[in-house]
């Protein structure tokens, strides 16, 4: 049906479709009418660019009156999400941008919050965007034709970049030279697409690099990706400290036989630390020497965030691959992009690359094609700007998180990050493996430490995402604050 133009059977469905079950929400009835309508844009029921009924026959519609509606509108009129033209209606502008000031979304965020209210469980234990809005823009022709199609449609460009079977195992050329323009201007890491794998995400490149390497042992320093132990490697781990992997720890693990060292010097996961430049090119020297092998993760690479109070604004030295050519690095658009694209990459030269080539190919012939050519528009779509903007927004989220867990929880211990999408944090127990399914059950799901820890001396901590919406986080907060109230109580019932 067309939503232009509201009429008696446009307003049923917006009652039903849009506004049904608004009285059971929480709060005043213009902020139920609101949250209501904005879960509806949220999901995609109601559609950018549609127009909403007039004031008066709304309030008709779901039984309250026109001054509750006008003060709903007035509501998401501040925050952005709709709009009103002299003589023409109301409309949607949109979904409260992810990187739009705090200032400008207020409203959205409290409105938000409801919304996040009604989730049983808030999963932050996922290091990955947690919702759709911060993608790069790909035009007008990604707007949905239908009301309730949830899927956008893309530029004819994606489908002319598929041809043939669309089996290749080092992936789709288009993609492949996207990846390699991305890796040289914005991570600083020249590359060709001739040096490209694609891969069904990060975790299947480690995997394929871990099979294809000659190393009989992964150097690791602890914590480390919670990942790698997917991988069925024997795991070392190395002393590190503040800036990252001992340099001469890794040269005398590296002599009693074959090793490789899996590094993430831009935005450990989950320590969230960049190493300074002079570590990195010791390392590069242990690589060039061929003292051990080197395999760089890059996957938060391009998430290096502002500065935090009282120290400077963090900068990324190059990558250990651009140091060395004998670092081998891969990547992965979830962190970026969507960890639902699953798509990722490995940047070698031969003849490692045509070993993985091979290897991808006995695995799975090849990475899906449709979602390859997904990730080649949005890859290539961004740009500085937008990248800019994206870090911004996620700065404020860590920022916001690191102050709601202090004021509520002043005896954890948290080091803001200065790259990558969580926090790292210390509780005041020999081991946070109890807390978690004490959280669970207040409704928010985080990590545990022993899940990154291939040494045993990290169990006292807990990797908490701050990528999800403010209003969300502070509801995680307030959950969380109740759940070790909870499993505070308990520890001091339990016996010594």
């Amino acid at each position: 049906m067309d939503q232009s133009r509201p009429g008696e059977r446009d307003l049923a469905w917006w009652a039903e479709a849009v506004f049904g079950g608004w009285r059971e929400r929480p709060g005043p009835r213009y902020v139920r009418l609101a949250a209501a309508l904005l879960e509806a844009i949220e999901q995609r029921t109601v559609r950018q660019g549609a127009r909403v009924p007039a004031e008066r026959s709304l309030a008709a519609v779901v039984g309250v009156s026109r001054g509750t509606v006008v003060a709903c509108f007035d509501h998401l009129v501040a925050a952005g999400v709709l709009t009103r033209r002299q003589g023409a209606g109301t409309y949607v502008t949109g979904r409260p941008s992810w990187a739009a000031s705090p200032a400008a979304t207020s409203v959205a965020t409290m409105l938000l919050r409801r919304v996040a209210a009604d989730r049983e469980t808030i999963d932050l234990s996922v290091s990955t965007p947690g919702d759709l809005r911060h993608l790069p823009s790909l035009g007008p022709e990604t707007r949905t034709t239908e009301a309730r199609a949830p899927v956008a449609r893309f530029p004819d460009s994606l489908w002319q970049s598929l041809d043939g079977h669309g089996m290749d195992p080092a992936g789709l050329p288009s993609l492949r030279e996207i990846v390699a323009g991305h890796l040289t201007r914005f991570q600083r890491l020249p590359t060709s697409p001739s040096q490209v794998v694609v891969t069904a995400g990060a975790q299947e490149a480690l995997w394929l690099l871990t099979r294809t390497l000659p190393a009989r042992r992964v150097l690791v320093t602890c914590p480390t990706y919670p990942g790698l132990a997917g991988t069925g490697v024997e795991i070392v781990p190395v002393p590190a400290d503040g800036a990252g992997a001992d340099s001469a720890a890794l040269a005398r693990a590296g002599r009693t036989g074959s090793a490789a060292a899996y590094l993430m010097p831009t935005g450990h996961n989950p320590a969230g630390t960049i190493m300074p430049l002079v570590r990195r090119q010791a390392i590069a020297a242990l690589a060039d020497a061929e003292r051990v092998t080197v395999v760089e993760d890059l996957a938060l690479a391009d998430l290096v965030l502002g500065a935090v109070p009282g120290s400077p604004t963090p900068q990324a030295p190059p990558p250990l691959a651009a140091l060395s050519q004998r670092a081998v690095a891969f990547g992965s658009a979830s962190k970026v992009l969507w960890g639902g694209l699953r798509i990722g990459w490995i940047r070698a030269d031969e003849p490692l690359r045509s070993a993985l080539v091979a290897r991808k190919a006995a695995l799975n012939l090849g990475t899906s094609a449709v979602s390859q050519a997904v990730a080649a528009q949005l890859l290539g779509a961004i740009t500085g700007d937008w990248l800019a903007a994206h870090r911004a927004a996620l700065t404020q989220r860590r920022d916001h998180l690191t102050s709601l867990l202090s004021a509520c929880l002043p005896a954890w211990r948290i080091t803001p990050p200065a790259a990558g999408l969580s926090l790292w944090a210390e509780l005041p127990v020999d081991s946070a493996d109890a807390f978690i399914p004490v959280a669970a059950r207040h409704g928010v799901t985080v990590m545990p430490g022993t899940s990154a820890c291939a040494d045993g001396l990290h169990r006292q901590f807990i990797r908490i995402s701050f990528a999800e919406q403010p209003g969300t986080l502070e509801l995680a907060a307030e959950r969380l604050a109740a759940a070790w109230e909870v499993h505070a109580e308990n520890l001091a019932a339990s016996p010594a």
